[in-house]
């Protein structure tokens, strides 16, 4: 799959104790849509399936002027329980499209809330758990298989982070552990703000990368922004702090533009794809020669056994690099 290269620049980091987040700066974006939470606010909306609800599967529609973007691992409260989304997706104005979702509540599938639609939540899923989930779904693509995550590794997941941090929950729900450690999550993710240009974010806990999120339109990442900063805070919790590495945030972006790129099925607009490196875990959507989307994660050892391929930078504005 061709490589589409933008030209993006990186800006000083914007840090709060082990958290540093590298704001990604890009051009004027083509393609006209709307971030998912906004998109719900003009009439926009999901709910569970009309044939019957599953826990891995959601209907969104869009009777809108434009088309949304739900954005992977962003999460959505109510109904049956609360659930986050496995992929990115476009869905075109007018249209509707079924999403794979995980289950984010194992103690709750309360049918009398069938009819209900979901609300937006204040946070997506940290990095750590979007890789889990990114992981799981780029295996199933490439084995043939609709991308998914792994539902009882997506429990343990939250289960354990239940856990560690001390929260109680009777119903096992990720939404519980950041309402119990809310000021402390605020008070990290307030020093995480959208800048004019900003398209996307290289995320550091510790000095090292956790994750870049990016898509192409600033109005868009400014909507995803301070849902994505919960998830940041939350990795970066309790972690000791360590000065952020310049120099690590533009080797891990490298290695994310740089890594080759599988197809895999979309239910919406765009081309789809994974992203296939021994050090990159990662998805994302392109339209046309626009890349839309894109996220990414640092691999385990042995996740991502293909070689990766040479490709564009993203470069800080000071040393004026482009992308090529």
């Amino acid at each position: 799959m061709t490589t589409i290269t933008p030209q993006l620049t990186l800006g000083a980091p914007q840090v709060a104790g082990a958290l540093a987040v590298f704001p990604v700066l890009g051009p004027a974006p083509v393609l006209l849509y709307r971030s998912f939470s906004r998109a719900i606010e003009h009439g926009a909306f999901v709910k569970e399936l009309d044939r019957g609800a599953s826990v891995g599967d959601l209907q969104l529609e869009n009777p809108t002027d434009l088309p949304l973007l739900v954005y992977e691992g962003e999460e959505v409260l109510g109904a049956q329980q609360n659930r986050t989304f496995d992929t990115s997706i476009l869905v075109p104005a007018g249209g509707r499209a079924p999403v794979p979702v995980s289950c984010m509540e194992q103690g709750r599938w309360d049918g009398r809330r069938a009819a209900e639609r979901f609300a937006p939540s204040p946070q997506a899923a940290d990095p750590a758990m979007r890789r889990v989930k990114r992981q799981a779904a780029n295996l199933q693509a490439a084995a043939g298989a609709t991308p998914r995550a792994d539902q009882h590794e997506v429990w343990r997941e939250v289960g354990d982070r239940l856990t560690h941090h001390g929260v109680a929950s009777d119903s096992s729900a990720m939404s519980d552990l950041y309402d119990g450690r809310r000021t402390e999550l605020d008070q990290m993710a307030r020093a995480v703000r959208h800048v004019d240009g900003q398209v996307g974010a290289v995320v550091e806990v510790a000095g090292r990368p956790v994750a870049l999120d990016l898509v192409s339109r600033a109005d868009v990442f400014s909507d995803l922004l301070p849902r994505l900063a919960q998830g940041y805070a939350l990795e970066a919790l309790g972690v000791p702090v360590a000065p952020a590495d310049e120099q690590a945030a533009q080797a891990f972006a490298d290695s994310a533009r740089q890594a080759p790129r599988a197809p895999q099925p979309t239910p919406g607009a765009g081309r789809a794809f994974g992203l296939l490196s021994p050090e990159i875990v990662g998805s994302g959507l392109a339209v046309k020669s626009e890349l839309t989307q894109l996220c990414a994660f640092p691999a385990e050892p042995g996740e991502q056994p293909d070689p990766p391929v040479r490709g564009g930078r993203i470069a800080r504005p000071a040393r004026r690099r482009r992308l090529r």
